[in-house]
């Protein structure tokens, strides 16, 4: 015998994926705002669309409450009009969710892509997505004149109202399903294009593109719910739709933690190093040389090339030093008491001759001017790792801060 009440079940899958996506946004939002600093506009979407699934959930367990998930003939009028009152809202708070996170999602891949064509490829599945929810919501929305109808279709009798044909419901959602398959499906392969194209290591990408396609998992809620669909004829309403409610929690719930997942890589590498499982520290910028948005978006803080807090008078000097392992010499700007005077002119810095298998590449930059050290840094330390495939050796990258004539000048003056 079938099951005569299976609110209990939707009851459980809407506490369970609630906590799920607040806890994995939760920790989206301290990993943008307090870890990277880059609190995008992805972001903001997908704290929408998380507060959006939380309106929804609640409504969800007050039809439960009021007798979702059970026969009408089991409930008094009063409970089923409650309940579907609440179905209606949830319909509306569904497709805010769905559209808000899809985009996010979206945003989120634009703000790695590099080629034109995935672009494209990104703004067409959003569009998709965006067009199919909002049709949906308000056919969902305007689907009974008057709107109350809907619900108080037993309270008002049959010449209180009338809504659309149910078949256009039913169509409806079969139409959004099948453009959610597509879209998620697109964000699902595209990442990994996208992450071939960034200049990351190997092992870094590996890591990478399981995480980012992590945010289109929510179409296997989607397949799932299809052959549930046509129950939208059913008029023990209540009861035969208890299996679309909760696959569309779980696509709602699935949609929200996989992308927030995809930019808590930082807090997984700090995981990991404090249970053991790795020993290499995270490279901050993006070791591989990704794109400043590039790193924003996968979870690195880029440090600006020029320190607009720093003084004037002030001159900062950086190079590359290449040695061999096991030299404990190689070319220093310091003095054998590891200090370096601080009125010590630049010329200072560099007396050492490199030998033989050393090379020292140095930039100079006055703040204010208009050369970007650090990109000068990452160039001659690519030349010289190149330089040095064949023999044992490493990159050192050093910067110093000198006192400028003019500076110690104007120190003479006052004192």
């Amino acid at each position: 015998m079938a099951t005569q009440n299976r609110g209990p079940q939707l009851l459980a899958i809407d506490i369970s994926f609630m906590s799920l996506a607040a806890l994995s946004n939760a920790l989206r939002c301290y990993v943008r705002l307090r870890m990277v600093k880059a609190f995008g506009l992805d972001d903001w979407l997908m704290m929408l669309a998380t507060a959006s699934f939380l309106t929804y959930s609640t409504f969800s367990l007050a039809g439960v409450h009021h007798g979702t998930g059970q026969h009408h003939a089991h409930l008094p009028p009063t409970d089923v009009a409650r309940a579907m009152n609440y179905w209606w809202y949830c319909y509306l708070f569904y497709c805010v969710s769905m559209i808000t996170s899809k985009v996010s999602i979206g945003c989120f891949l634009l703000r790695i892509s590099a080629k034109r064509v995935h672009t494209y490829i990104i703004y067409f599945a959003m569009l998709i997505s965006v067009v199919a929810g909002t049709a949906f919501f308000f056919v969902t929305l305007l689907q009974c004149r008057p709107i109350r109808y809907f619900w108080d279709k037993g309270l008002m009798g049959e010449g209180g109202g009338r809504c659309v044909d149910v078949e256009v419901i039913v169509g409806l959602a079969y139409l959004y399903s099948g453009f959610s398959i597509v879209s998620d499906f697109t964000f699902a392969v595209l990442p990994a294009f996208i992450v071939c194209g960034l200049q990351l290591s190997a092992r870094a990408k590996m890591a990478l593109i399981p995480l980012l396609t992590m945010g289109c998992i929510a179409s296997a809620a989607v397949v799932a719910r299809v052959p549930y669909l046509g129950n939208f004829r059913d008029p023990d309403f209540l009861y035969s739709t208890t299996d679309i409610a909760i696959w569309s929690t779980v696509e709602q719930g699935l949609a929200i933690i996989a992308g927030s997942l995809a930019t808590l890589r930082p807090l997984f590498q700090i995981a990991c190093r404090k249970l053991g499982l790795s020993t290499v520290p995270s490279r901050m910028p993006g070791g591989g040389g990704a794109s400043p948005a590039a790193s924003h978006a996968l979870g690195y803080r880029r440090k600006a090339s020029h320190e607009p807090f720093a003084p004037r008078g002030y001159k900062m000097s950086a190079f590359v030093r290449v040695e061999e392992v096991g030299d404990t010499h190689g070319s220093s700007c310091e003095d054998p008491d590891g200090e370096v005077p601080l009125d010590a002119p630049p010329t200072a810095k560099l007396h050492r001759k490199p030998s033989r298998h050393h090379a020292i590449l140095r930039s100079q930059n006055s703040y204010g001017d208009d050369g970007d050290s650090e990109k000068n840094i990452h160039l001659a330390s690519a030349s010289l790792g190149s330089e040095g495939e064949s023999e044992a050796m490493r990159i050192v990258v050093e910067k110093s801060f000198f006192v400028t004539d003019e500076k110690r000048a104007s120190r003479g003056r006052l004192g």
